[in-house]
């Protein structure tokens, strides 16, 4: 592709600092994703960026001080300041502020709560009323912690309600996500771990007066409500009521959408040319024309084309526009200015992508290019969007026909055996395919992942098992099986590891072989690998509130060998035995083993000899 002559290219030194600066900053929050973030930057240094003279701000510095936030939850959203009082209504006697709230997976109370402002904490008693600030279309972000057993409700300006409660299994209306209806599955986590709820609503529908809509529930990032609408009948404020136990809020926030549509498209001129669909290429033009409106349409019956669209792109006001193309074809691309912006390949099912421009008020040229498989059936749309305006469609209705149907294929635990299922795995900061992979679905709702050429625990989750559409449906086309509850990664390294001395680096997949595995009578899996002369069994079994590993040295145990039992940025001890892995799990250890808490190669590792037997869980 041709680059705009009023560019500029960042020299190798630039991007080094530039990837080193970015690391730092995000580490803190998302230390798991500086891997993603860097194969990111790697593409985006590819291509060229505008001079400040451009209408399109792609500002640098301003996306290394906003970046922890893009990948973050709390992107779009004004959170309330916890240390100003005004955000909320009367603040009830039940509720105060703290600095730090402790609380114990396994007990009922807070065993320490520390003064300050940086938290709210609830209990039974009168509701506490948070500012809304009159919005009616909204999505609100709620971050918070429950205590063993604790119950709390979230009512919605007009009276629509959503249930929270502790992750362990609970049934009617008690259930985690309850909001009139039962969600798809309880997602929530034990006492003490941090969770988030997000809501999408809307308390006047022009089309049903007297009704709201709750659009969209997540908890914990998992979708477990959608499309339910609801009688309004109560206070126009949003309240958080507690039913039972401790509740401590983090943080709050909204992000309110107003009813306009900023940006528009004018002026639409089109050619389609008969190239080939894999040609990347545009010298054989067969017609062009004007339209009223975005569609592939106007290319009639032709099986396979290229077709581009220009137009005058009209914005009313300044903002960071969120544009997606949702297609089915071979590559769409889409330029701004002459500023390619999205550069996407084969689409099979109208898949959607994304990206995000910032654009000043004005005028400016668009660029859509779309090529057709001649195989499949056309379909081309675009949709805008901004962190005030929901995202609508720029395209023609008919443009974007409902896809074919495609079966929903997952694997579930029958009966009171587990499921187990032998996979790739795509890890969201990895390029590659993890292709020996063991997965493990419990009656219990607690599931695991095994990469077997590294024995490396991946990740654990509850709720459903797996969906693996993409393994059975046809041939599939990622073959990947993909978690379908709460996942949280545990370590993508190697469990096992020989080590010269205690405070030698870890090193992934050293001198560790896959032997075989044996299955008990539950579908649960026992796993034997050789590391160096040793050889080693790892027994894994679910329990309530999580996972349970026996690892045993079956032959020739040597006192310089190690498992890695967890690995994070943060690992704190919680008390003799129990060790809290960034908020997000815990791990449970016998009294009498002495574990190694170390910090090597900027991250926390908690490990433990594997001279002897060695058994701990891993709840969540």
């Amino acid at each position: 592709m041709d680059a705009d002559r009023n560019c500029i290219l960042l020299p190798a030194k630039a991007k080094s600092v530039l990837t080193s600066l970015i690391e730092v900053i995000i580490c803190a929050r998302h230390h798991y994703r500086i891997e993603m973030l860097k194969n990111y930057l790697s593409r985006l240094f590819l291509y060229r960026i505008s001079r400040p003279a451009s209408k399109i701000s792609l500002t640098l510095i301003a996306f290394l001080f906003t970046c922890s936030l893009v990948f973050g939850q709390k992107k779009n959203y004004q959170l309330l300041p916890f240390d100003k009082r005004a955000s909320f209504g009367k603040m009830p006697a039940n509720w105060a502020f703290a600095d730090s709230v402790y609380i114990h997976p396994e007990k009922t109370n807070p065993s320490k709560i520390t003064p300050g402002s940086r938290v709210l904490v609830g209990k039974t008693g009168e509701a506490l009323e948070i500012s809304a600030a009159g919005a009616k279309n909204f999505k609100f972000l709620l971050s918070y912690t429950l205590t063993r057993h604790a119950r709390m409700t979230v009512v919605l300006p007009g009276g629509a309600a959503v249930q929270l409660s502790e992750g362990r299994e609970e049934e009617g209306s008690q259930t985690n996500g309850f909001t009139g209806q039962l969600p798809v599955q309880n997602i929530g986590k034990i006492a003490g771990l941090r969770q988030t709820l997000e809501i999408d609503y809307e308390s006047e529908i022009p089309r049903f007066p007297g009704r709201a809509r709750i659009n969209e529930v997540k908890i914990n990032g998992v979708v477990v409500q959608q499309g339910q609408y609801i009688a309004k009948s109560g206070s126009p404020s949003l309240t958080i009521q507690v039913a039972e136990g401790t509740v401590v809020l983090h943080s709050a926030g909204f992000q309110i959408f107003e009813n306009i549509r900023p940006v528009t498209l004018t002026n639409l001129a089109y050619k389609i040319y008969n190239d080939a669909w894999d040609s990347r290429k545009t010298d054989m033009l067969g017609q062009s024309g004007t339209s009223p409106v975005l569609t592939f349409e106007v290319a009639e019956e032709k099986k396979s084309y290229n077709l581009v669209y220009e137009a005058d792109l009209v914005v009313e006001r300044d903002g960071d526009y969120n544009f997606t193309t949702i297609y089915t074809g071979a590559y769409c691309q889409l330029s701004i200015d002459g500023n390619v912006v999205l550069d996407t390949d084969h689409s099979n099912s109208q898949e959607t992508h994304h990206t995000n421009v910032r654009l000043e008020k004005g005028s400016y040229r668009l660029k859509l290019w779309y090529s057709r498989l001649p195989w499949s059936s056309p379909a081309l749309g675009l949709r805008v969007g901004e962190r005030r305006v929901r995202d609508y469609d720029l395209h023609a209705l008919s443009s974007l026909p409902q896809p074919r149907p495609k079966p929903f294929i997952v694997a579930r635990p029958t009966g009171e055996r587990a499921e187990m299922v032998r996979s790739f795995i795509q890890l969201p900061t990895e390029n590659h395919k993890r292709t020996h992979c063991l997965s493990v679905g419990a009656p219990n709702g607690r599931n695991f992942s095994i990469d077997l050429n590294r024995a490396a625990l991946l990740q654990v989750w509850s709720g459903e098992f797996a969906n693996t559409t993409e393994m059975w449906y046809e041939r599939g086309e990622r073959q990947t099986l993909t978690p379908m509850g709460l996942t949280e990664p545990v370590s993508y390294r190697s469990s096992f590891c020989r080590l010269p001395t205690p405070e030698s680096p870890w090193v992934d997949s050293a001198a560790v072989n896959f032997l075989d595995y044996r299955v008990d009578a539950r579908g649960l899996p026992s796993i034997r690998y050789a590391l160096g002369p040793s050889v080693i069994e790892d027994a894994l079994t679910t329990i309530d509130n999580g996972i349970q590993r026996t690892i045993t040295p079956e032959r020739n145990a040597s006192n310089n060998n190690y498992v890695l039992l967890a690995e994070g940025r943060e690992i704190r001890s919680v008390e003799k035995g129990l060790y809290l892995v960034d908020g997000r799990f815990y791990i449970k250890i016998p009294a009498v083993k002495a574990p190694v808490l170390r910090k090597s190669n900027g991250k926390n590792e908690l490990l433990l000899p594997l001279a002897a037997p060695v058994s701990f869980s891993i709840l969540w």
